[in-house]
């Protein structure tokens, strides 16, 4: 078990990592804190700050900045000078693989969200809310339900992590052109699947949610009970779960 995991190995490791990465870290976070900055201030400009909005920009600056953070996590395994120091570590792959989930999945997400609720909290003040009570939005509230982004999360995360360890270059951009033939793909597919059970009726079937009918009455949805449906939140976990044992994997296939 020693030789698969140790955390006194794990440690020194996790050490030298932040000891060489810290200042690119840094600035990485004042680039972040100064885009969401950006974004927010347009916002601020051009109307109100309402929660809502606030809770939405949450959601796509995490998607946008983790996918593309990913993506570089395990450069290193692509430059041959890089790749032999890497491989050449006294730890095993299993620790070298934490390391670089712990920082981009845990590490970031706590990072971000607090950037992200920093500077919301500064642009809110800033803002004319025309006399209503100013109010940030909420990441529990179980009426937005903010805090289910992190599964999604998740999965875009195991997505973007296995590209960062099979591309050896250009990690992000094919990531993401895999990614969006695989989502054309799997939409067409459900659409025609669906259309062979539904019929001419059809006008709408996305994957994983209801589907939009037409008969003579109008249009209509039909969707599973709310009891079933919220089972879908766990689609995203499973797929995460799959794609970092496949990184993992991967990982273990590297050699000198």
């Amino acid at each position: 078990m020693s030789q698969l995991f140790s955390f006194s190995r794990f440690r020194r490791l996790f050490r030298r990592h932040t000891a060489e990465y810290l200042p690119s870290y840094a600035m990485a976070t004042a680039v972040l804190a100064g885009g969401i900055g950006l974004v927010l201030g347009f916002v601020v400009y051009l109307n109100v700050l309402a929660p809502t909005i606030q809770g939405m920009l949450f959601m796509l600056g995490l998607l946008a900045s983790g996918a593309l953070f990913t993506a570089g996590i395990f450069a290193q395994y692509g430059a041959p000078k890089q790749a032999t120091v890497a491989l050449t570590l006294p730890a095993s792959q299993l620790e070298k693989y934490l390391v670089g989930w712990v920082y981009s999945f845990l590490i970031f997400s706590v990072v971000y969200t607090a950037c992200y609720y920093l500077v919301d909290w500064l642009m809110v003040g800033l803002d004319d809310w025309y006399g209503r009570p100013k109010e940030l939005f909420s990441l529990f509230s179980s009426d937005h339900k903010v805090y289910e982004v992190f599964f999604y999360y998740a999965a875009l995360h195991a997505g973007a992590l296995w590209g960062a360890i099979f591309f050896e270059k250009n990690h992000f951009i094919k990531t993401a052109f895999g990614a969006l033939i695989l989502a054309i793909v799997l939409v067409a597919a459900n659409y025609q699947v669906v259309k062979a059970f539904a019929g001419d009726k059809l006008q709408m079937a996305s994957p994983f949610s209801s589907i939009t009918l037409n008969d003579a009455t109008g249009f209509y949805r039909v969707s599973l009970p709310d009891a079933q449906a919220q089972w879908y939140i766990l689609l995203p976990l499973a797929l995460a779960a799959l794609l970092w044992r496949a990184t993992y994997l991967r990982l273990t296939e590297k050699q000198l």
